[in-house]
């Protein structure tokens, strides 16, 4: 039998019998599975499993190692069905990873293992987790109050999802009854429209290193903040000192995390972040204002969690998310709910929901 490297966490190690789902979320470091119990409406980790995504070549030999590792402790233990994301473009239940030289197919895992298998977008996932969310738990939720100090209550049943890493994710989710329907999209690809001088100085600057258009994801992700830093060096003069001729000296997917290390003490570091959160703001009201999110604006994704300070600090981002030259469409967005995402289990989870939902 195979053996892979993995790093095994039980969260929960009992178990009565209750409906179980295998969970997936490949990412293209770490790949994590979870059986993940269901029971009352709550979706709850039991196990979870994390390969480095470039030491296996394909998903079998892992789901088996999880599936070991449960039967161990619970021989009887078998998953209901399966859900698994990943980043990359998924057809016909089938999902080729972008960052990976392997690709997930669910007819495989079906024919592997005998349950149902649903494929879906890391970003889907991550829609479907949401409704999952305690949003009185402020270890899984920020509420972003408004200009006035205004929490507003969730209402309707829109929520949109915004998450910027590596590349800018943006979904919606529709709450049907008590079911709900998460619709991905490739917003993040739309075209950047810069709003004030210095987001089209930034724009121009972006633009002229491009043969085509300047997308969202250019600037609300990992390398846009590298492409921000780079607009200060180069457009507005900013000599590196040795702070940032370290970052600069990096390779340009490490220095998002160097930026956002050194902002509490390096002003250059601390304005491109208050550039990125600014555009982040703006890019969030124009999302906001096309699908009216009465039920919640939710910012996912790794660069707005580690950096939430910033996101509320002289309520940069809500002012920004605030304006409009319409009083009426202002008054709309500063009713809109905002949180951002600390759950990191959310990806697993979600997709343990959307494997629940879409299996009838």
């Amino acid at each position: 039998m195979e053996t892979i490297e993995a790093q095994t966490v039980w969260h929960n190690d009992s178990w009565n019998g209750e409906p179980v789902i295998l969970a997936g979320d490949i990412g293209g470091t770490n790949t994590n599975l979870a059986l993940v119990s269901v029971f009352g409406g709550h979706f709850e980790i039991m196990l979870e499993m994390v390969f480095p995504s470039k030491s296996i070549q394909s998903i079998v030999p892992a789901i088996r190692a999880l599936l070991d590792a449960a039967r161990e402790r619970f021989p009887e233990i078998e998953p209901e069905g399966a859900g698994i994301s990943g980043a990359g473009p998924i057809s016909h239940n089938y999902c080729s990873l972008s960052n990976l030289d392997w690709d997930v197919d669910g007819a495989e895992i079906e024919r592997e293992f005998g349950f149902t298998t649903t494929i879906i977008n890391d970003f889907e996932a991550i829609s479907y987790g949401v409704p999952l969310l305690d949003l009185d738990d402020a270890s899984q939720v920020t509420h972003v109050p408004h200009t006035d100090g205004h929490d507003p209550e969730p209402i309707g049943n829109m929520s949109l999802i915004i998450g910027a890493g590596t590349g800018l994710g943006v979904g919606m989710l529709v709450r049907e009854g008590e079911r709900y329907r998460a619709m991905p999209s490739e917003g993040g690809h739309a075209c950047f429209a810069a709003f004030d001088l210095e987001t089209e100085e930034l724009r121009s600057f972006v633009q002229s290193g491009s043969s085509t258009i300047v997308e969202i994801e250019d600037l609300l992700s990992g390398r846009g903040l590298a492409k921000i830093l780079d607009f200060f060096v180069q457009v507005r003069g900013v000599r590196p000192d040795d702070t940032l001729s370290l970052i600069l000296g990096h390779e340009t997917e490490k220095r998002p995390a160097l930026i956002s290390k050194h902002a509490e003490t390096h002003p250059v570091c601390r304005d491109v972040i208050r550039l990125f959160v600014k555009i982040y703001g703006r890019v969030a009201a124009d999302f906001s204002a096309t699908v009216l999110p009465r039920h919640g604006l939710f910012l996912a994704g790794g660069i707005v969690s580690k950096n939430e300070r910033y996101f509320l600090d002289g309520s940069q981002f809500i002012y920004f998310f605030e304006q409009n030259s319409r009083p009426q469409v202002k008054e709309i967005l500063r009713k809109i709910p905002v949180y951002i995402v600390k759950n990191y289990s959310i990806s697993l989870v979600g997709a343990a929901h959307a494997a629940w939902l879409l299996q009838d």
